[in-house]
């Protein structure tokens, strides 16, 4: 009877992968144009021999020798790294509870508090980074704050033109997509899972320690890692707050391009840090799956 069965079953329709592959033709086409082709002219422009804001041949490495012999840009690598990582742990680590207060905890506030983080998002820019000026200046909101309720004599001179600068207001700037990924993360963290660690006498702590960050590990390594780039890679930010002590690597790479036009230099200079940025993504994926941390499902 099975047999039977099994000749009268029609037979199954094959899997067209032609279908499958058109949605994501478009997608595919712009990472082309817009990812690969320019990757691709700057690695060319990298092996180039350097001219006033021209390049020629013959092909060369001696950019990328420039590039990591460079005093300045070892200096200002340490600057990027620094303020990369500060911005992003910070990022993170004040995103986290936001997320996880608007899931749980928030009630009837969600809806105006998520609105509110949106609307914040559609500010300039540039109008973010003069606000900052004018808080952390020698004139601005703190220093004469402080100084009226008679805590400083004279302004701090650290609150501007410095990787403290930098670091504030790009954790302004980044931190509602921070809080948005977390938040949206969070949807499948099912209440019951909480609920039965608080009955196995899990307390605050513990919840946090043992349940949440575990869960969240890999969410809140790809905020962190899409923060941290960003930031370490950013050019606008530090030539207005970051003076001579909060300069990137990205300012570096903008005075090569434009100011100099030492074309192969900046585009080798761009490669090495995507390198790196690659770099730290391995890492971080290799750090969540030795501690078994990428493979972690939520439980409804």
């Amino acid at each position: 009877m099975a047999s039977v069965a099994e000749e009268t079953r029609p037979p199954a329709e094959p899997r067209r992968v032609g279908r499958s592959i058109i949605p994501a033709l478009p997608a595919a086409a712009g990472l082309v144009a817009f990812f690969l082709v320019p990757l691709l002219v700057f690695a060319v422009y990298s092996v180039l021999t350097a001219q006033l804001y021209d390049v020629s041949a013959p092909f060369t490495l001696d950019a990328y020798g420039e590039a990591v012999s460079s005093r300045v840009n070892r200096t200002l690598a340490t600057n990027s790294a620094v303020i990369g990582l500060a911005t992003a742990a910070v990022t993170v680590a004040v995103g986290l509870p936001i997320a996880y207060w608007l899931r749980r905890s928030a009630g009837r506030l969600r809806i105006p508090v998520l609105f509110l983080i949106i609307a914040s998002m559609f500010a300039s820019y540039l109008v973010r980074i003069y606000a900052w000026r004018t808080v952390l200046g020698a004139n601005g909101l703190i220093n004469n704050g402080l100084q009226r309720l008679g805590l400083i004599d004279e302004p701090l001179d650290f609150l501007l033109y410095s990787r403290f600068a930098v670091a504030v207001a790009l954790v302004h700037i980044f931190l509602p997509y921070v809080v948005l990924v977390l938040y949206a993360a969070m949807g499948p963290l099912g209440a019951g899972l909480l609920e039965a660690a608080q009955d196995l006498g899990a307390g605050s702590r513990t919840l946090w320690r043992r349940v949440i960050i575990p869960l969240m590990a890999a969410p809140a390594a790809s905020a962190f890692l899409f923060v941290f780039i960003l930031s370490a890679s950013d050019y606008v930010t530090p030539q207005f707050l970051g003076g001579t002590n909060g300069v990137t690597l990205g300012v570096q790479v903008q005075v090569n391009f434009r100011t100099l036009g030492n074309y192969p230099v900046a585009a080798a200079t761009s490669i090495l840090m995507m390198a790196a940025f690659l770099a730290c993504y391995l890492l971080s994926s290799l750090v969540l799956r030795l501690l078994r941390l990428q493979d972690i499902r939520f439980v409804n």
